[in-house]
């Protein structure tokens, strides 16, 4: 490993030079250049999030210019040639305020309030993997996906987001929220009907602590396996012999 490459548990962050699409100065971001592939027992917590070793590998996931503070995923920023020692050094920022920055811009550009959403909820997880509080975050990521539900025009799977939305309401303790978002989930969410009860019976229990997926929901939600027709229609039918 060179002094611009860092291993953490078979992750891999490289130090990269990017052009900022919004004032196109070029800076130096770490990415995420390597994760290793999941498993059926990858720690999941049941907002359906990988839990990641070292909260630097997510705020990975997004850079942010220091010219002009513009912070998005870092796939919308173009890599340049210039070695990253020569360009402009990276904000010296904790990791999980870079999604706060994220938001800020979301807001900006007028993004979908789910993209924001989106961003929140991995602040939400930046936080708890370096061991911050994480209530500030949850409300804003159930404002942005409050927001983002709210819009009718969105055909995303919402059955999904509303689950999500449900584990938000739970871990900021709105327990009547939580139920509510559960009760309108159904099959389109593609997740286990046991998990949702699940999770519901803990928010009818005023549990608003995280909750980690046992290795057979992640294999269920993360894995699912392709119906075997074959198992369903059996052996084939002898053909009926046609008179002449």
């Amino acid at each position: 490993m060179n002094e611009l490459t860092v291993e953490i548990e078979d992750f891999i962050l490289r130090t990269l030079s990017v052009q900022c699409p919004e004032c196109e100065v070029v800076f130096a971001t770490q990415a995420l250049t390597r994760t290793p592939a999941m498993t059926r027992d990858t720690a999941v917590e049941a907002d359906l999030h990988r839990v990641l070793p070292h909260p630097s590998l997510r705020a990975a996931l997004i850079a942010m210019c220091p010219a002009c503070l513009y912070t998005w995923w870092f796939s919308s920023f173009v890599e340049d040639a210039l070695f990253p020692l020569l360009a402009v050094a990276p904000v010296e920022i904790n990791n999980a305020k870079k999604f706060a920055h994220a938001v800020l811009t979301g807001r900006k550009i007028n993004a979908h309030p789910l993209d924001r959403a989106l961003l929140a909820l991995n602040g939400v997880w930046c936080a708890r993997e370096a061991g911050e509080a994480a209530d500030k975050w949850l409300e804003l990521a159930g404002q942005e996906l409050e927001a983002a539900l709210s819009d009718e025009s969105w055909t995303g799977n919402r059955s999904r987001y509303h689950y999500i939305m449900g584990e938000v309401c739970r871990m900021v303790g709105d327990f009547h929220g939580a139920v509510r978002h559960y009760n309108q989930v159904d099959r389109r969410s593609d997740l286990p009907k046991s998990l949702v009860e699940h999770q519901r019976q803990e928010a009818i229990n005023g549990n608003a602590s995280p909750v980690t997926l046992p290795p057979d929901y992640v294999d269920a939600i993360f894995f699912p396996k392709a119906i075997n027709l074959d198992d369903i229609l059996g052996p084939e039918p002898t053909q009926m012999a046609t008179s002449s």
